[in-house]
């Protein structure tokens, strides 16, 4: 994010007869119903385990989190006041909330200051989205609508960095999850009315008397998984759904639709080949040498991203909203030439066997297979159920794989998300103690220049050990049929801005 498994960013019922359309047949489009996309299956539905982009039209609408992260129309973000109704930070590492006092679930109980401590501490524990709340050493409920952060070091990017902690009923979560997950008792403005896991889709259905300041306008999403881009650019066409995300070649078929408008929207998440140095033959520091110059990094931003990258893009897997990567950091270079030689002195048997390839459904996966094997490197290409896929990458149990960013808004937070030891978004396990240490100095440095000086020095750090290419940010756009105005996207649509 932060988190791209992302993201993996990416957010119906099948059955769309009328819903888009004025019944008096002027084709005017009706605002009361909105149809939008998944590109990836939920993979799951408990709250508390919120950790890919696909989950979000269901938990930002159904759930409330103490802010909602905003994305301006020039790709700046903000922060916009959610259960919290204002904050303030008493010292370096104390931040405190005030909850709004209207707020309430579904069923009417009031949202506390306790349910939300206890939100917060289960976070620390689980797996999924420790990550989240790993600046927190305690916290402390003052009264019934505030609640006191205490950081054991200072964060600069709270309360950004909590837009995918949801705040549950805790009681009756824990009564029943099971019952509770597919049937939630949220406080966000909507409640969920339909599921329909084989299909994909869903329905969430605006409250009448959501007590939040700032209501969405529209009555009904319908929610629809496409898994497929180009299914995805056929429905967006035809009016089956009014809103879906795109980018490559996919984008380049719509973006002159006289029927649809687009936005481009954030994008700083790669997509990114990771590899295991802690399996073999990858432990082998020559042979995952040879890989980052084994591959044509521009040619497979031409296929999967068909020029439209973004601006932050580089071969080494590092962006963020605040900053540029550092103009002294070692990228990586298309070299086949090199590459062989670095086979031969990794003292392998060639043609080296590393496995399977996992990930890629953009057709990287093929590409790196191809230009492995032109240097004297055989790999397989393995697809996996998502959650299986998930699993596997949480696990570190791979060799290659390919999966998008966690993302992040601030330098110190992507170093450490993608590169830190034991982060749970570092998947392919990088550590390197220099490397944490710098982390550690970036959580407190307020020098820009020093800032820039230690980036450089662990990003170097960084690509000399080559377990981290980025294969492309693909720029992305939010694009929607003419009618309705739709904000920038950061992690799912913003309903309360839809019109």
């Amino acid at each position: 994010m932060k988190r791209t498994l992302a993201l993996v960013l990416a957010l119906l019922l099948i059955c769309l007869v009328g819903c888009s359309t004025n019944p008096n047949g002027s084709g005017e489009i009706a605002k009361d119903t909105i149809n939008l996309v998944n590109t990836a299956p939920i993979p799951d539905y408990d709250p508390l385990n919120w950790y890919i982009t696909s989950q979000s039209t269901l938990f930002t609408n159904v759930y409330s989190t103490l802010a909602d992260v905003v994305v301006n129309d020039d790709l700046t973000i903000s922060c916009r006041p959610n259960l919290a109704k204002s904050w303030e930070q008493e010292d370096d590492l104390t931040w405190v909330f005030h909850l709004n006092e209207n707020a309430v679930y579904t069923n009417g109980d009031k949202v506390t200051a306790e349910h939300v401590k206890t939100c917060f501490e289960r976070h620390k524990t689980n797996p999924y989205t420790m990550s989240y709340v790993s600046m927190v050493d305690s916290i402390e409920v003052r009264d019934e609508n505030t609640v006191v952060f205490h950081l054991a070091y200072a964060w600069p990017g709270i309360p950004n960095c909590w837009y995918m902690v949801a705040i549950y009923n805790v009681d009756l979560y824990d009564a029943d999850k099971d019952a509770y997950i597919k049937n939630p008792v949220g406080s966000g403005p909507y409640t969920l009315t339909a599921l329909d896991e084989t299909a994909g889709t869903m329905t969430l259905t605006l409250k009448d008397n959501w007590w939040g300041e700032n209501k969405p306008v529209v009555k009904t999403v319908n929610v629809r998984t496409i898994t497929d881009p180009s299914t995805l650019v056929i429905a967006l066409q035809k009016g089956e759904v009014d809103v879906g995300q795109l980018s490559g070649t996919n984008y380049s078929l719509v973006k002159d639709d006289p029927n649809l408008e687009n936005k481009q929207t954030v994008s700083q998440v790669p997509v990114q080949l990771l590899l295991n140095k802690n399996t073999e033959p990858l432990n082998n520091d020559k042979l995952r040498e040879a890989i980052s110059y084994a591959i044509d990094y521009e040619a497979i931003r031409k296929v999967t991203c068909s020029g439209y990258v973004s601006n932050k893009d580089s071969t080494l897997v590092f962006a963020t909203l605040e900053r540029e990567i550092p103009s002294g950091v070692q990228g990586y270079e298309y070299n086949p030439e090199k590459a062989r030689e670095l086979v031969k002195e990794s003292g392998l048997p060639v043609p080296v066997d590393v496995g399977e390839i996992i990930g890629g459904n953009n057709g990287s996966a093929e590409m790196i297979q191809q230009y492995l094997a032109d240097v004297g490197i055989s790999a397989k290409v393995t697809s996996y159920e998502t959650n299986t896929f998930v699993q596997m990458l949480m696990g570190g149990q791979f060799g290659l794989g390919i999966t998008s960013g966690s993302g992040g808004q601030s330098a110190f937070e992507n170093l450490r998300n993608y590169y830190g030891t034991d982060q749970p978004y570092n998947f392919n396990k990088f550590s390197n103690p220099q490397v944490d240490e710098i982390i550690g100095k970036l959580q407190v440095e307020k020098d820009d220049a020093e800032i820039e000086r230690l980036l450089t020095e662990a990003l170097n750090i960084v690509a000399s050990e080559h377990t981290n290419m980025n294969l492309g940010i693909p720029g992305q756009f939010v694009v929607f049929r003419k009618g309705w105005s739709i904000p920038p996207v950061w992690n799912g649509v913003d309903m309360i801005a839809v019109r």
